[in-house]
């Protein structure tokens, strides 16, 4: 037989990472088994785990070590004969505490502003916390691991830092508390306030908001202008707490259900020249970041806005060394105005109707403002045609070139124009014209006529006939000082043998002139060099003067 379980198991002087325990023999009314006990094992469990088995002689005392501070331990004790082992006696206690071995972990910005900085951490791994966490203790410095100018002590994991100034690194460690006493620091984190925000817009429209930029005054390499479209009025997140990373294009913005701050633009340290930034003005910046690329589509494209939408800016400056970074504040919400309709024709700078002749060249110039992205397209008789040309400055325009092959090319031609929200049409005639002359204008038929085009042939009259004054007036000039010449030469050679004899010899102050052609035989030669391309030339001359003149005079 076996004996029977030993009694009163007891733990006394338990520490933080050692204890005592002592037992006494099964129960005495048993003398035969009692005697007959040789030896005690002894077992240490935590969280069911078996940590310690040990088999010692007829001893009723036992030291144990190596416990972690403030843990649950079970305590078994079993007697034993040769014949093997008896019940166990079981039992639990707590290890007492220490101050923490481990700082907390993971200290992180949960937002920013210009003049403040919150915090939260995690506390310290759980096998170092070696007790209760009651409290934390929170420095903030100007240097790593310098000296606190502010220290604060809380039970939560999260601190407020106030009173900071704008874009200014500082740095923060923490601690962790036991009712025994604190642990160590952790390692400093550096951390930017933010910088102050740009103002709110200073110019609105329908798809821009014009902001002046806050220019960072410590040396960096690039800063990203990050956009945000707001919804129902609603504060955006600190405009710190974001990574890089979270930042979308502007097309993922535009796709998103959700609004998500985007990226419209990428300035470099190099490209600051103006403070002015146009938030939607359809350019594109490519990323400094990435491998230069002919392509955009590595870049960012500051897109046209919704009209009648409230945006918010901030910029997020990268560093010299290109790891280190801070963001400015959001910017006030700046709305962009309503959008006030369809394109708008500019009557004075577009095509009226024109008569013209078969086999001529006929300019047809369609110009409007209007929402970007702005697109022409032609069509004559419900055929489209394809443009010759499209520009956006001075003003979006789309020029159309139409050959008069024969009656067919006679007719309207009409200009469809369409903006980002709407679409209109302009209609232009190309007549026949029974004269003989250049394609010309009809008058009493062009949508802006004013006489201006009587103005423009009357203007280039004057200035043939002023150009052919002048060149009398210079060849008459010429003959007058060559005759003076031819005289004065004449009575030299009266005067003077010597002078005489010595002009009859080859004098290198004349010069041979046989090999000169006259100019009006170059000038004749190059119009007979002169084919069809010149007459087209000539006809976007005279249409791009004649639209000059419109502007400048506003006829």
């Amino acid at each position: 037989l076996v004996p029977d379980k030993p009694r009163n198991l007891t733990v006394t002087n338990i520490k933080s990472r050692s204890a005592e325990i002592s037992w006494l023999d099964p129960d005495p009314g048993n003398p035969r088994i009692q005697l007959n006990i040789t030896r005690f094992w002894i077992q240490v469990k935590k969280d069911d785990v078996l940590i310690l088995s040990a088999n010692t002689g007829k001893v009723y005392e036992y030291k144990l070590s190596d416990f972690t501070p403030y843990t649950m331990y079970e305590i078994s004790v079993a007697a034993g004969n040769p014949h093997g082992f008896g019940e166990e006696t079981n039992t639990w206690f707590l290890t007492s505490e220490e101050v923490p071995s481990g700082p907390p972990l993971n200290i992180k910005t949960t937002s920013r502003s210009a003049s403040s900085l919150s915090f939260t951490w995690d506390p310290p791994e759980k096998d170092k916390q070696n007790g209760v966490i009651i409290s934390y203790t929170a420095c903030v410095s100007h240097s790593e691991n310098g000296h606190c100018f502010q220290i604060f002590t809380t039970n939560k994991r999260e601190w407020v830092i106030r009173h900071l100034t704008a874009s200014i690194k500082y740095y923060v460690r923490i601690l962790a508390n036991t009712k025994v006493g604190h642990g160590n620091y952790s390692e400093s984190r550096g951390f930017f306030t933010n910088g102050k925000a740009a103002e709110k817009a200073i110019a609105e429209t329908s798809s821009t908001v014009t902001f002046s930029l806050q220019i960072p005054s410590k040396t960096f390499a690039y800063f990203y202008v990050v956009a945000l479209k707001l919804k129902d009025g609603k504060e955006p997140t600190s405009s710190g707490s974001y990574e890089n990373s979270e930042f979308v294009t502007y097309a993922e913005a535009r796709k998103s259900t959700n609004s998500k701050p985007y990226i419209a633009a990428v300035v470099t340290s190099s490209g600051v020249d103006r403070k002015m930034f146009v938030l939607g003005d359809g350019r594109n910046t490519s990323d400094p970041t990435s491998r230069r690329r002919r392509s955009t589509s590595s870049g960012y494209y500051n897109g046209p806005l919704e009209p009648g939408s409230s945006y918010s800016i901030f910029q997020r400056i990268v560093l010299s060394d290109k790891v280190e970074y801070y963001s400015t504040d959001w910017s006030p919400a700046s709305k962009t105005s309503e959008y006030a309709g369809s394109p708008s024709i500019l009557i004075k700078t577009s095509s009226g109707d024109i008569k013209a002749q078969e086999g001529d060249l006929v300019n047809l110039l369609c110009s409007a403002q209007g929402e970007p992205p702005v697109s022409f397209s032609w069509k004559k008789d419900k055929k489209p045609l394809e443009s010759f040309m499209e520009k956006d400055k001075p003003h979006h325009s789309s020029l159309l070139v139409v050959t008069v092959k024969d009656q067919t090319s006679f007719g309207k031609y009409t200009c469809h124009i369409r903006d980002r929200f709407e679409s209109t049409t302009y209609t232009m005639s190309v007549l026949k014209d029974t004269c003989i002359g250049n394609p010309t204008s009809v008058p009493g038929t062009d949508k802006n006529d004013d006489g201006s085009e009587i103005y423009l042939v009357g203007i280039i009259i004057l200035a043939i006939l002023l150009n052919i004054l002048v060149f009398i007036f210079i060849c008459q000039n010429r003959r007058l000082k060559s005759k003076a010449n031819l005289e004065n030469k004449t009575h030299s050679r009266n005067n003077s043998n010597d002078t005489y004899h010595y002009a009859d010899k080859d004098d290198g102050s004349f010069q041979d002139v046989k090999n000169e052609q006259p100019t009006s035989t170059a000038l004749e030669r190059l119009g007979e060099e002169e084919n069809a391309d010149h007459v087209y030339s000539q006809l976007n001359e005279v249409q791009n003067d004649h639209v000059q003149l419109e502007e400048e005079t506003g006829m």
